[in-house]
């Protein structure tokens, strides 16, 4: 009787180490899964300021880059032309506009966009 309750205790204790082993095995793959995300998120913003800084050299870039001024927050680029001014955003990807970059399209959109002249004395 005593030979059932050793052998039923080192298989607990086997299965134990065994359970623990794998958890920590799923922990080191969760901390690679998480590591390469990162990797990937960090790998397309840099390629979206990439995107952002050679946009007004590309065909598809419909402005003429010598009207266009730089901002890089929160908008891209505004175009200065003798027929408009427009506010340009450029998107690589799947990217999608932020929630600051949405509130400036739609103060746009709704005509609430004014001129300020300051005159410094």
């Amino acid at each position: 009787m005593v030979e059932k309750y050793i052998i039923t205790s080192i298989i607990i204790i086997i299965l134990f180490f065994l359970f623990v082993k794998e958890k920590a095995s799923r922990r080191k793959s969760e901390a690679r899964y998480k590591k390469l995300l990162s990797q990937k998120k960090s790998s397309e913003v840099r390629l979206g300021h990439i995107s952002e800084t050679i946009a007004p050299f590309l065909e598809s870039f419909e402005f003429n880059p010598e009207e266009c001024s730089f901002l890089g927050k929160p908008i891209d680029y505004i175009s200065f032309s003798k027929e408009a001014i427009t506010i340009v955003e450029i998107k690589s990807g799947r990217a999608q506009l932020t929630k600051k970059q949405r509130q400036i399209r739609d103060l746009i959109k709704d005509g609430k966009v004014y001129w300020k002249e300051i005159r410094i004395e």
